[in-house]
């Protein structure tokens, strides 16, 4: 009993790390955009295009490095294109990003079945998955808690300390800051928000990129129509929460993961699969609503 009670202990640790990379990953490329002054609602249309970019190439040329990159490099491309209508243009980020998203969906779709004919969903064995930290050491602990996980897991969290320290230790993380609290502050001593921004853009579109790379060729290894099934949402409500603050973000998207975890293991339960697939962005509208009437009941005793 005792025995099945750690297994199962152990398979929900593990898959809510799994579940939970990506959603760290979006979320650090968008705590960027945030301090800059922009709340990325593209994040979705990021992963997904990097899904599917990391799918094919990883595919095409066996290597899951190249599909990292091939994914990287299209969520970059799509991010710029946000932050030019945002940035340059001054359209409105909430329209351009929810266009982006419908974008991305339509895009891949058609790509897909005209590459894979006409299919919403391809896997492969030929698919190159992400390799894992792969450390047998004899002990359970170490072996099921800290070693065997993605490589993305591991870089993901350093990520996570060392934006901490970018966005609050150094030149630039002030230019940052100061691009989405005081941009007249910025203008004054010359520096462009439109610039500073766009350098926030591309590299929340790597990080996104990472995210779906994770996603696509290691939690899943195939692609599928949508795939990304509101994770970019989940992520934007991980950095209002934590008001863009990668420790706590990390904290947060751990929470999101066992939420994931949870409903993975519900749909194997005697309960309907739609509520075990809901539970997670139900979880997020609960912490948002709790977040919001903290902060509200904060600003009245103000």
């Amino acid at each position: 009993m005792v025995k099945m009670d750690l297994e199962l202990i152990t398979t929900l640790f593990r898959t809510s790390i799994r579940m939970a990379t990506p959603i760290l990953l979006a979320s650090l490329g968008g705590a960027l955009t945030y301090h800059a002054g922009i709340i990325n609602v593209a994040m979705e249309g990021l992963m997904l295009i990097s899904a599917f970019f990391s799918v094919v190439f990883s595919y095409l040329t066996g290597s899951a490095l190249y599909g990292i990159l091939a994914g990287m490099l299209a969520s970059i491309a799509i991010s710029l294109l946000y932050s030019v209508f945002v940035s340059f243009l001054k359209a409105n980020n909430f329209a351009i990003g929810f266009a982006l998203n419908i974008l991305v969906s339509s895009l891949t779709l058609f790509l897909m079945r005209v590459m894979f004919q006409g299919k919403n969903a391809f896997n492969s064995p030929d698919i190159a998955s992400i390799v894992e930290l792969k450390l047998k050491t004899g002990n359970y602990f170490l072996d099921n808690y800290i070693f065997n996980f993605s490589i993305l897991t591991y870089l993901s969290i350093l990520i996570a300390f060392l934006l901490a320290y970018v966005i609050y230790r150094t030149s630039f993380g002030l230019r940052l800051r100061v691009c989405g609290e005081m941009p007249e502050a910025l203008k004054a001593a010359g520096i462009k928000v439109g610039f500073v921004q766009l350098w926030s853009s591309i590299l929340c579109g790597a990080l996104c990129g990472l995210a779906g790379a994770q996603l696509s060729l290691y939690n899943v290894r195939m692609f599928s129509r949508d795939m990304t099934g509101g994770r970019g949402f989940v992520a934007l409500a991980a950095i209002l929460i934590s008001g863009g603050k990668p420790k706590r973000i990390l904290l947060i998207s751990l929470l999101f993961g066992v939420f994931d975890a949870l409903s993975v293991k519900l749909q194997s339960e005697k309960i309907a699969p739609q509520f075990a697939l809901m539970l997670p962005y139900v979880m997020s509208v609960v912490v948002l609503l709790l977040f919001h009437l903290k902060t509200r009941k904060r600003l009245k005793n103000a």
